[in-house]
C-alpha cells in the first residue's frame, strides 16, 4: 500500500510539471536579504554563492518545532537518530562534524559524537534559515569544511506606536509531544526594544512493548530561553542577545531480579547551554559597514546513575557513586568577530575582519581533566563586478591554531549572468577543520560506550567544488518556471573516524583513517498555478572512502533522493486555508566500513519514504494561527540497516527513525 501511494503522489507531481501552466510568485524568497557569509546583506537573488532560504511562513506551515522537523524534508540532507545523543545530519555525503550551525552568527558547542543535536535547536523564535552548501572556511573557520546553516532570529522592532506584543504558541502530538511557550517585546521611551521568550518541550517517550519499563524512544524534556535588548540610533546598531537551554533524558534500565532483590539502574542525561553575545552594527555612511560580535558561550552535559528499588517503589533511589556511573563535563568558548565592508561602487566591494576562538574543555570525562584549544585568523575577500556579466568574489584566511599547523585557505565564487534568464555559479573552497577537543581529549567509559581520546590525531583538510545552473523560464508575460541544477565534488584528507580497538569490551577511539570523497547533482523544479504551488526536486550522492581501496572496489556508491511539496491556498485572500504536502524519498545507502574485529564489512541502509500532510489557517486578522495535519503517514518506524556501528540502536540490524505515524495541533497567536 505505501509504495502504491508512493507512485501515485509522484505521478500526480510529474503530471503537473508536464501538462499544467504555471506562474511563479518566488518574490518573497528572491528578495530576502542574506546575510551568512556576504559583504553586505544581499537579496538572495544577486549572491554569488548559492544559498537555500527556508522561511518562517514554511516552518510553520510544516507544523515544524526543531531544526530536525525542518531538514529532515531538504535535498541532500540526511538525517539520522540515536536514542541518547539525538539527531545529527550529514550534507553533501559530509558527516555533520563538519558542518557549522550557527545562531545569529554565532556558532553552536556541545556536539555529542560529533555532532550538535539537531532536536535541541528550537525554531520557535526563528525568523528563517540560511543554508550554504559547500566550505565557508574563509569566513567561518573550523567546522565549516562541509556547509553552514545559520538560524535568523526574528526581529524585536516594534511600531513605535505600539509599546508592547505578546505572542504565545502550543504543540500537540498524539506521540507524546506535548509543547507550549510565549513571550513578548516592551518599548521604552521609544528608544529600547526589549524582548523575552520561554518554551518547554516534553516529550512522554514510547515503547511498543507497553509491559517493559524500558523505553525505546526517551522521556525527554527540554526548556528554551532567550532574552534581547535591541536599540538603534542614528548609524549604530547595538543588540545584546542571551540564549538558555535545558534538557533531561530519562533512560530507565531492565529490571535485574534474584532471589535476594529485585533493582534497575536508571539513568539521566542532563543537557545544558548558554549563549550570550554583544552585536554591534556601524553604518558609517551608504557604503561604509562595520560590525563586532563578541559571544560567550557554555556548555555540560551530566550524567546521573541510581539504583532504584524495585521491591518498594516508595523507597528513594541510591545514587550509583563510581567512575562509569556518573560524569559531568565542560565546554566553553569565547569568539569574537569583526569586520569592516566597503562598497566602492556597484562594481567593486571589499571585506577584511579578524575571528578569535577560545576555547577549553574540562571534567569527570576529559584526560588531565583539561583541554585547551585557541584560534586567532585574519580573512579578506573582494567584489568584482568590472566584467560584463561576470560578479567575482576571491578570498583568503590565514590562521594560527594553538595545537595544529592551519592551513592557508583560499576560496573563490564566481557568477555569471550573461546567458538571457540563466545565473550560473560556480565555487571553490580549501576546508580545514582540527580535531574538537572530545576527539582528543574524551575518556568516556559507561553501560553503552568504552570510547577513548586521541592525543596524536591530524586536523582534516579538504578540497570543495560546487556548480550551480538556475534557469528562468518565461512562458508569457505573467507565467515563469524556474529550474535548479546543483553539483558537487569533495575530496576530504585525514577524515577522522571512530574505529574499533578491543572488539572484547567494545573500545573505540578516534583515527585518521579514510581519504573521503563525496559527488552528487540534484535537479529541482519550482512552479504556481493560481493558488497551487508545487516544488519538486531528485538528487544523487556518491561516496568514496579507503575502505572500498582496501577491497580493490574504485567505484563511488550512489545514493538517490527525492523530495516534493505541493500546497493549494483557498478562501479568502487575507485569511487563506493553506492544503500541504511534504514528500521526502530517501534512498538505499551503501559503503563499507571497519568492523569490531577491525575487518571490512559492507554497510547497508535501506530506503524508505516520509510524507506528511498539514492544513495551515490564519484568523482573526493573522493574529492567529492555526496548523493541523498527520506526521509520517507511511508510519515508517524503524529500518533494516547492516553493518554500521550504533551505541542506542533497537537493534544490529535495524536503525530508529520514528516514533510512527501521529496526529499534530499547532496554534500560534499574537496579541
Amino acid at each position: 500500500m505505501k509504495r502504491i501511494i508512493t507512485y501515485l503522489f509522484l505521478s500526480f507531481t510529474l503530471l503537473y510539471f508536464g501538462n499544467v501552466k504555471a506562474q511563479i510568485d518566488d518574490t518573497a524568497v528572491l528578495q530576502t536579504y542574506v546575510h551568512t557569509g556576504e559583504i553586505a546583506p544581499t537579496t538572495s537573488s544577486k549572491t554569488v554563492q548559492n544559498v537555500k532560504i527556508i522561511t518562517f511562513k514554511n516552518i510553520e506551515r510544516q507544523g515544524a518545532f526543531n531544526l530536525k522537523d525542518v531538514l529532515i524534508k531538504e535535498l541532500n540532507i540526511r538525517i539520522n537518530n540515536d536514542n541518547i545523543l539525538g539527531s545529527s545530519m550529514s550534507l553533501q555525503g559530509i558527516s555533520g562534524q563538519n558542518v557549522k550551525i550557527l545562531l545569529d552568527g554565532v556558532p553552536m558547542i556541545g556536539r555529542e559524537n560529533g555532532n550538535i543535536d539537531l532536536s535541541q535547536i528550537n525554531l520557535t523564535n526563528i525568523d528563517r534559515i540560511e543554508i550554504i552548501e559547500g566550505p565557508l572556511s574563509v569566513i567561518y573557520g573550523t567546522d565549516a569544511l562541509g556547509g553552514v546553516i545559520n538560524l535568523i532570529s526574528k526581529k524585536a522592532v516594534l511600531n513605535r506606536d505600539k509599546p508592547a506584543q505578546l505572542t504565545g504558541n502550543t504543540y500537540y502530538e498524539s506521540i507524546g509531544q506535548y509543547n507550549i511557550g510565549g513571550g513578548g517585546v516592551v518599548n521604552v521611551n521609544k528608544l529600547m526594544d526589549f524582548s523575552a521568550n520561554v518554551n518547554r518541550n516534553f516529550f512522554s517517550g514510547y515503547n511498543p512493548d507497553k509491559s517493559s519499563r524500558t523505553m525505546v524512544w526517551k522521556p525527554k524534556q527540554q526548556v528554551f530561553g532567550n532574552f534581547s535588548i535591541l536599540n538603534e540610533k542614528g548609524k549604530l546598531r547595538i543588540r545584546f542577545k542571551t540564549d538558555i537551554f535545558n534538557e533531561k533524558i530519562e533512560n530507565k534500565g531492565e529490571p535485574v531480579i534474584n532471589h535476594v532483590e529485585a533493582y534497575a539502574k536508571d539513568q539521566y542525561y542532563i543537557t545544558n547551554r548558554l549563549t550570550s553575545s554583544l552585536s554591534l552594527d556601524y553604518k558609517r555612511d551608504s557604503s561604509t559597514y562595520e560590525n563586532l560580535l563578541t559571544s560567550f558561550s557554555y556548555y555540560n552535559r551530566d550524567m546521573i546513575t541510581y539504583l532504584k528499588d524495585l521491591v518498594d517503589p516508595n523507597l528513594p533511589p541510591t545514587l550509583v557513586d563510581n567512575r562509569e556511573s556518573q560524569s559531568r563535563n565542560y565546554f566553553l568558548n569565547f569568539m569574537t568577530r569583526g569586520s569592516y565592508n566597503k562598497q566602492y561602487n556597484s562594481k567593486f566591494n571589499y571585506q577584511y575582519g579578524f575571528d578569535i576562538n577560545i576555547n577549553s574543555a574540562f571534567g569527570t570525562r576529559i584526560e588531565s581533566d583539561k583541554g585547551k584549544m585557541n584560534d586567532f585568523a585574519a580573512f579578506a575577500c573582494v567584489e568584482i563586478k568590472h566584467l560584463k556579466n561576470f560578479n567575482i568574489k576571491p578570498g583568503v584566511r590565514a590562521s594560527y591554531n594553538s595545537r595544529y599547523p592551519a592551513p592557508f585557505i583560499p576560496s573563490i565564487q564566481v557568477q555569471f549572468a550573461g546567458v538571457k534568464n540563466l545565473t550560473i555559479r560556480y565555487s571553490y573552497g580549501k576546508g580545514f577543520r582540527a580535531p574538537s577537543l572530545k576527539e582528543l581529549y574524551l575518556n568516556f567509559v559507561d553501560y553503552n560506550h568504552n570510547i577513548q581520546g586521541n592525543g596524536q590525531l591530524k586536523s582534516e583538510v579538504s578540497n570543495n567544488h560546487n556548480l550551480t545552473f538556475r534557469y528562468k523560464l518565461k512562458l508569457n508575460r505573467k507565467i515563469q518556471v524556474f529550474i535548479d541544477n546543483g553539483n558537487f565534488y569533495n575530496h576530504i584528507y585525514n577524515q577522522i573516524s571512530l574505529v574499533s580497538l578491543n572488539a572484547n569490551i567494545n573500545e573505540y577511539t578516534y583515527m585518521n583513517i579514510d581519504n573521503f570523497k563525496s559527488i552528487g547533482t540534484n535537479l529541482n523544479l519550482s512552479l504556481q498555478y493560481k493558488q497551487l504551488n508545487i516544488s519538486a526536486g531528485y538528487a544523487i550522492t556518491g561516496i568514496y572512502n579507503n575502505a572500498f581501496k582496501a577491497i580493490n572496489e574504485y567505484k563511488y556508491n550512489y545514493s538517490p533522493e527525492g523530495r516534493s511539496q505541493i500546497s493549494y491556498a483557498m478562501g479568502k485572500k487575507k485569511s487563506k486555508t493553506t492544503l500541504s504536502l511534504f514528500y521526502k524519498y530517501n534512498g538505499k545507502r551503501i559503503g563499507y566500513s571497519l568492523s569490531d574485529t577491525r575487518e571490512i564489512v559492507q554497510t547497508k541502509i535501506e530506503d524508505y519514504s516520509m510524507l506528511d500532510f498539514t492544513i495551515n489557517r490564519p484568523m482573526h486578522k493573522k493574529k492567529l494561527n492555526l496548523t493541523v495535519g498527520c506526521k509520517n503517514i507511511f508510519n515508517v518506524r524503524n529500518i533494516n540497516s547492516t553493518g554500521s556501528l550504533t551505541f542506542h540502536s533497537t537493534g544490529n540490524s535495524s536503525m530508529p527513525v520514528s516514533v510512527g505515524r501521529s496526529l499534530f495541533c499547532q496554534l500560534n497567536f499574537t496579541l
